[in-house]
């Protein structure tokens, strides 16, 4: 694993010289700083991971918020799912708290640095426009 390891380093440093920015890692997690085009800061996770049919792939996500049970925003969200240019939205629980979160995921042998920041960035924005969204319903 240590060879992919390089590669996905790599992968995240080529992007960040792409994007501008800098990354920090905590447990095998690359956090990429993005500041979208309204100048606000975005966080975006990276890490390695094998799928079901063991082919390695590089998972993206980014933490949105806390969300609300309610019919009408949880429709909204999966409506817009297949809006979206990357990625797609969904909710984990974390502590007991429901939390809407933005993922997608590249394959690691096909994925270049270029794929990997336009991904990066389309999900910040995205990720902080849906926060005003969150709170309308808060």
């Amino acid at each position: 694993m240590q060879s992919e390891q390089l590669n996905i380093k790599n992968l995240v440093e080529e992007a960040c010289e792409i994007l501008n920015t800098k990354y920090s890692v905590e447990e095998d997690v690359y956090l990429i700083e993005v500041t979208t085009e309204e100048d606000n800061s975005v966080e975006v996770s990276i890490y390695q991971s094998i799928d079901s049919f063991d082919v390695e792939k590089i998972d993206c996500t980014v933490t949105i918020g806390p969300i609300v049970k309610n019919l009408d925003l949880l429709y909204t969200f999966l409506k817009n799912n297949f809006e979206l240019d990357y990625g797609s939205f969904a909710i984990i629980n974390e502590d007991g708290v429901d939390l809407l979160i933005m993922v997608d995921s590249l394959l690691l042998e096909s994925c270049s640095a270029e794929d990997l920041a336009s991904v990066v960035l389309y999900m910040a924005e995205v990720s902080h426009d849906t926060e005003a969204l969150l709170m309308k319903y808060s």
